[in-house]
């Protein structure tokens, strides 16, 4: 069952739909949508890279912890800005086209 969480100030949707990856071990995979702007900014939902949480919420943007399962390895942080659409890992822009390669290579 999908489940959704609206966010900044009403402005940005995290959809994420649990995936049972083994018996007990469930996997959400995040998608996040500008509503104001109806634009995809982040589609993780086919990877597997797992929503922990969020943290450092404003009405412009919002962090996500996020880890890769089987989830053996540290938990990283991708910030999602609306006014400009950006995605940084660590402080530093990361095009949508190369996100995923990006999130390996930070656990590198």
């Amino acid at each position: 069952m999908t489940e959704t969480t609206v966010h900044c100030d009403g402005r940005l949707a995290i959809t994420v739909e649990p995936r049972e990856m083994r018996m007990s071990h469930w996997l959400y995979a995040p998608r996040a949508v500008d509503l104001q702007q109806q634009k995809v900014l982040l589609d993780l939902s086919e990877s597997l890279w797992d929503l922990l949480g969020t943290a450092d919420e404003t009405a412009n943007g919002i962090e996500l912890v996020l880890r890769k399962y089987p989830g053996d390895r540290a938990s990283v942080r991708l910030s999602v800005e609306l006014e400009s659409g950006e995605l940084k890992l660590g402080g530093q822009l990361v095009a949508p086209s190369q996100l995923l390669s990006a999130l390996d290579s930070a656990l590198e």
